[in-house]
């Protein structure tokens, strides 16, 4: 599975979180999300963390880390 595709992937499925009508929608979808944040960050070999599940006691060397920040949307 191409990285590009996965980042695609979990940047829609944040996106239907955010909109979904309902708390069992948004819960999926957010699940969905993480799920691709998993493959993300196992695809590139850690060199791609998304903070939110980030392990506290571990130590990253910070020059091949890169950290993804969640963004709100324009319309949001």
């Amino acid at each position: 599975m191409d990285l590009n595709y996965v980042f695609l992937r979990q940047q829609v499925e944040r996106s239907l979180a955010e909109t979904a009508a309902s708390k069992a929608a948004r819960e999926a979808h957010a699940e969905l999300a993480r799920a691709y944040e998993r493959t993300i960050e196992r695809k590139s070999g850690g060199k791609i963390v998304f903070p939110w599940h980030r392990n506290q006691a571990a130590q990253p060397d910070a020059e091949q880390e890169i950290s993804v920040t969640q963004i709100r949307s324009a319309s949001s």
